[in-house]
């Protein structure tokens, strides 16, 4: 670009008037650009916290399931001998596998509940133990000798400690829950807020610059010549 050419430029757009009306309002709208970006980041961050705890709360019904579905079938098992019982049996372990690990992954930054999960895991393997040990005993004594463990089994109430701790694991996640819908609450706020302080102060700026224009009766006319005109 040639001197005169950007002399021109200069001259006939790059006036004090317009430098005042774009460089303040441009200030505003890059600082209300980054607000909010900072904002909705955050937003977005306390709600994928409260669709993970969702996804906790229905790991661990899942688990419960699990359980439940196979205790079913062994129990179909014992008492009919009908070996057909056993592939919800064989189903319901192999989705357990899959859903403690799952389960441990997701609670993994929650050093109470990591604990809690650590306790599960030790009763989830008490009870799997003992359903395994009574289809053996049912296959190689029969079904009384099935049915005695099974009743000694109940005595232990395995199962009502498992509900119990996921009881308190769910719990724990409602809470965690309760507090991370409320900052979901104070973020979309926050947002609204920033979008409002932004847009009044890009007003007021851009109002407080007319008003200066005014004042110092500056020409704010853009006057349009030819390169090679004088002024």
């Amino acid at each position: 670009m040639s001197l005169l050419s950007w002399s021109y430029i200069r001259r006939t757009y790059l006036t004090r008037p317009t430098l005042l009306r774009v460089v303040p309002t441009g200030a505003v709208l890059l600082t209300g650009i980054v607000a909010t970006t900072w904002t909705h980041s955050l937003l977005n961050q306390q709600r994928d916290l409260v669709v993970h705890t969702h996804e906790v709360i229905e790991t661990t019904k899942d688990v419960l399931i699990g359980l439940d579905d196979a205790e079913t079938g062994q129990r179909g098992y014992l008492l009919s001998g009908d070996r057909r019982y056993l592939e919800p049996y064989d189903r319901a372990l192999e989705r357990l596998g899959d859903l403690r690990a799952r389960l441990r992954q997701q609670i993994s930054d929650n050093g109470e509940q990591v604990s809690r999960v650590d306790g599960l895991g030790g009763l989830i393997d008490l009870k799997l133990a003992e359903m395994k040990d009574s289809i053996a005993l049912h296959d190689e004594v029969g079904f009384e000798a099935a049915r005695r463990r099974e009743i000694a089994m109940m005595e232990r109430a395995t199962m009502d400690q498992i509900r119990a701790v996921i009881g308190a694991i769910t719990e724990g996640e409602k809470s965690l829950l309760s507090i991370r819908s409320a900052e979901v609450d104070e973020d979309e706020s926050r947002v609204r807020i920033v979008a409002i302080l932004i847009g009044l102060a890009s007003l007021l700026t851009r109002t407080g610059v007319e008003l200066y224009l005014a004042r110092k009766g500056l020409d704010v006319r853009i006057v349009v010549r030819h390169p090679h005109e004088k002024p």
